[in-house]
C-alpha cells in the first residue's frame, strides 16, 4: 500500500518516500471483460465481508462476480462494516488499457508504484495518487481529443476518471480554493507533495537542498540515488493556515523565485559532480561531524584545507553515518539538469586543521590557493632552501594515488629529520615542504600513536595508508619516543622503536619527524634518513626578519594601518624570542588594533607582551 505518513495527534511527517510498494491485483483469466452492454463511467455498489466464506462480497448478489461491473470504467465500493454502516473505506477499481497506460507514464519514473496494462486497485489511502495525478491527466485528455487517432474510448476513460477524482475529492478542491494565496493548512499538506514533486528545503548547514523520494550523491567512487533521513521531512501540527515559505519544505515549483534557484542548484550541482573523488579544498564555515550523546550532529568551525574522500572515510570509519549507500548509479554522462539539481550539497571528508572527519558545505569550499613564498619565510641558509625545493620536486609526486594502487618497495620514500628547540621553523619548514610538493600537509603527533607497541602499530598503519593515498607530506611532531635509543632495560620503548624504523623504511611518500632531544635518537635511524636539519635558538637578525615577515602580512589585512618603524622593529627584535612566541605577540596585536580602530604601533604589540608569556620590555 502507498501512503503518507500522517499525524500521530500532534505531529505530521510528509515523508518523501513512498513507504512501502503499491500492490495490485493481475486479472489473469479476463484481462479486459467483455460485454455487449455499453460502457459507462462510475458504479458504486456496497462490499460486505462474509465471516462464512471469510471474503468480501457485493451486495444484491449471494455470489456476486465482479465482472458484472466489467463495463464501468471506475467501480467504487464502499466499506460496510458487521453493524451494517460505512466503515469510511473505499475499493476503487480502475478498468481500462487507456487509463492504466496513463497513470503508468504519470508514475514512470516512481519506483514504488506501477500499475497492469487493464485493471487497477485502489484503497482509500492510495487514491491520493489520482489528485495528485489529475493536472496530468487533463493534458492527456486534451491531446487525446485534438487528436485524429484517439480513440472515442480513450477519451471516455480519462474523462471517467477525471470525473470521479472531482467528486472523491470535492471537499479538498473547494479548501484549497477558499485559501489565501501562498498559504496551506496542516490538513491539506498532502496535496503539497506528490510522489515524484521536487521539495525545496534547506539541510544541517543551512544550504538549500532539493529533494524528492530520493536525492542524488557520491559515495567517493559512484554517483547515483540514495535514501536517507535528509529525505523525511517532519512538520510539527498547527492550527488555521501558515505561509508555504514557513514550512520546512515546500514544492519548488511554487517558490516566487523558481526559475533563478533553479539555475543556481544546476550550477551548483555541476561544481559538487567536479568535486566527485579525491580532492583537496580549502574550507571556511561551520562543518558537521560525529554524533553526541543524545544523537545530534556535533557542528564545528573548520577554517584550512580538506581532504574530500568519502571512500577513505568510509573505510576509516565504517560505521559512519556521513557517506550514503548508493543506489541506482549513474554514468556521468547520464547525468541530467534534475540530478544535479538534486545532489546533494554536502561533501565528505577530512579537516586537516582540526583533524576530524565530517560533512562539508559545498557554498564554504574552493580551491587552494599554493603559496611558493612560505619557503622565503624561513630562518635558513639560501643554499638549504635551494634544497629542500629540489628534493622535493625531484621525489616524483606527480598525482596523488588511488588508494590501492601503491606499492610498499623498500626506501623509496623521503625522509627528513628536523632537529632544534620549539619556535624555530621546524613546522614552518614541512608546510613549506606541502606547499612547493602541492600536497596536503597531514600532522600528527607522538600522543595520537598511543603508548603500547600495539596501538602504536594500528594507528601508524592507518595514517600511512591515509597520507600514502592522499601523496600527503607527513609531519610526526615530537617523535622522540618513536626514536629512542634501544636499550636491554626497557623492551616496551625497544618494541616501539622497532615497529616505527620498520615503518619508515617501507614508506614511500614524504616523511618529516622533528624533535629537539637529537642526542636520543637510535643510531638505526641514521641509514633511513635522506636529510637532516638542525635548527639553533634565533639570532637578533633572524628574530627581525621574522618580525618584519608578520608586519607585512598584517599590513595586507583589511582595515588595519602599521605604524612600526624599522627602528622600532630592530628593538623588539633584541628580546629572546622564539618564532611561536613572535607568532602569538603579533596575533595578539593585530587583534587589539582592529578591535579598538587604532593604528597598530610598537606600544600596543608592547600591550599585546601582557597576554603571553613572553617578555619584551
Amino acid at each position: 500500500m502507498i501512503y503518507y505518513k500522517r499525524c500521530h495527534i500532534t505531529a505530521i511527517t510528509l515523508s518523501l518516500y513512498i513507504v512501502s510498494s503499491l500492490k495490485y491485483v493481475r486479472d489473469q483469466a479476463s484481462p479486459e471483460v467483455k460485454t455487449d452492454k455499453p460502457r459507462e463511467k462510475i458504479v458504486r455498489v456496497d462490499r460486505i465481508w462474509d465471516k462464512k466464506t471469510r471474503t468480501f462480497r457485493y451486495v444484491k448478489a449471494v455470489k456476486p462476480k465482479k465482472e458484472k461491473f466489467g463495463r464501468y470504467v471506475i467501480t467504487v465500493a464502499r466499506g460496510i462494516s458487521l453493524q451494517g454502516v460505512s466503515d469510511g473505506n473505499y475499493l476503487v477499481e480502475i478498468r481500462g488499457k487507456h487509463v492504466c497506460k496513463a497513470l503508468s507514464d504519470i508514475y514512470e519514473n516512481v519506483d514504488s508504484i506501477s500499475f497492469t496494462e487493464n485493471k487497477i486497485e485502489l484503497d482509500t489511502k492510495e487514491l491520493k495518487i489520482l489528485f495528485h495525478a489529475r493536472d496530468d491527466l487533463r493534458e492527456q485528455l486534451k491531446e487525446a481529443a485534438a487528436s485524429k487517432i484517439s480513440s472515442e474510448e480513450e477519451i471516455f476513460e480519462l474523462s471517467a476518471l477525471l470525473e470521479f477524482i472531482q467528486q472523491h475529492f470535492s471537499r479538498e478542491f473547494y479548501e484549497l480554493s477558499e485559501l489565501p494565496a501562498g498559504q496551506i493548512t496542516f490538513d491539506l499538506l498532502w496535496t503539497l507533495c506528490s510522489p515524484h514533486a521536487m521539495l525545496l528545503g534547506s539541510d544541517d548547514l543551512g544550504q538549500d537542498r532539493v529533494l524528492r523520494t530520493e536525492f542524488v550523491d557520491s559515495d567517493g567512487l559512484n554517483i547515483g540515488f540514495i535514501r536517507s533521513e535528509y529525505a523525511t521531512i517532519r512538520i510539527q501540527q498547527f492550527q488555521g493556515t501558515t505561509a508555504l515559505a514557513d514550512l520546512p519544505a515546500a514544492p519548488l515549483h511554487l517558490h516566487h523565485s523558481y526559475e533563478t534557484i533553479k539555475v543556481d542548484l544546476i550550477s551548483r550541482g555541476e561544481r559538487i559532480l567536479n568535486l566527485h573523488g579525491r580532492r583537496l579544498q580549502e574550507y571556511k564555515g561551520i562543518a558537521l561531524g560525529p554524533r553526541d550523546e543524545e544523537g545530534n550532529r556535533i557542528k564545528f568551525n573548520s577554517h584550512g584545507r580538506v581532504m574530500l574522500d568519502p571512500k577513505i572515510f568510509a573505510q576509516v570509519l565504517p560505521n559512519n553515518d556521513h557517506v550514503p549507500t548508493i543506489r541506482n548509479t549513474l554514468r556521468r554522462e547520464n547525468v541530467t539538469d534534475e540530478h544535479r539539481l538534486m545532489m546533494n550539497p554536502v561533501v565528505y571528508g577530512f579537516s586537516l586543521g582540526d583533524k576530524m572527519w565530517g560533512s562539508f558545505a559545498v557554498a564554504h569550499l574552493k580551491a587552494v590557493d599554493w603559496d611558493d613564498q612560505v619557503i622565503n619565510a624561513l630562518v635558513l641558509p639560501q643554499d638549504q632552501k635551494d634544497f629542500v625545493r629540489a628534493l622535493v620536486r625531484t621525489h616524483g609526486l606527480s598525482g596523488i594515488k588511488a588508494f590501492d594502487d601503491f606499492v610498499r618497495d623498500k626506501g623509496k620514500g623521503l625522509i627528513g629529520l628536523l632537529a632544534g628547540p620549539p619556535g624555530v621553523g621546524k613546522t614552518l619548514t614541512a608546510e613549506a615542504v606541502a606547499e612547493i610538493a602541492r600536497r596536503p600537509l597531514y600532522t600528527l603527533s607522538s600522543g595520537e600513536l598511543g603508548e603500547t607497541s600495539e596501538s602504536v602499530q594500528k594507528k601508524l598503519n592507518e595514517v600511512l595508508e591515509i597520507t600514502e593515498a592522499w601523496g600527503a607530506v607527513l609531519l610526526l611532531d615530537e617523535a622522540d619516543v618513536f626514536m629512542a635509543k634501544r636499550d636491554d632495560a626497557n623492551l616496551k620503548r625497544n618494541a616501539i622503536t622497532s615497529i616505527f624504523l620498520r615503518q619508515i623504511e617501507y614508506y614511500h611518500g614524504i616523511m618529516l619527524l622533528t624533535t629537539n632531544r637529537m642526542d636520543s635518537i637510535d643510531g638505526a635511524f641514521q641509514s633511513r634518513l635522506h636529510f637532516c636539519f638542525e635548527y639553533t635558538e634565533l639570532s637578533v637578525a633572524s628574530r627581525e626578519k621574522i618580525f618584519c615577515s608578520f608586519i607585512e602580512k598584517i599590513k595586507g589585512t583589511e582595515g588595519i594601518v602599521v605604524d612600526v618603524s624599522d627602528e622600532d622593529v630592530r628593538e623588539l627584535s633584541k628580546f629572546p624570542l622564539n618564532g611561536r612566541q613572535i607568532k602569538n605577540v603579533m596575533s595578539i596585536s593585530q587583534a587589539i588594533a582592529l578591535e579598538k580602530k587604532e593604528d597598530l604601533t610598537v606600544h600596543i604589540i608592547h600591550l599585546a607582551q601582557k597576554f603571553t608569556n613572553t617578555s619584551i620590555g
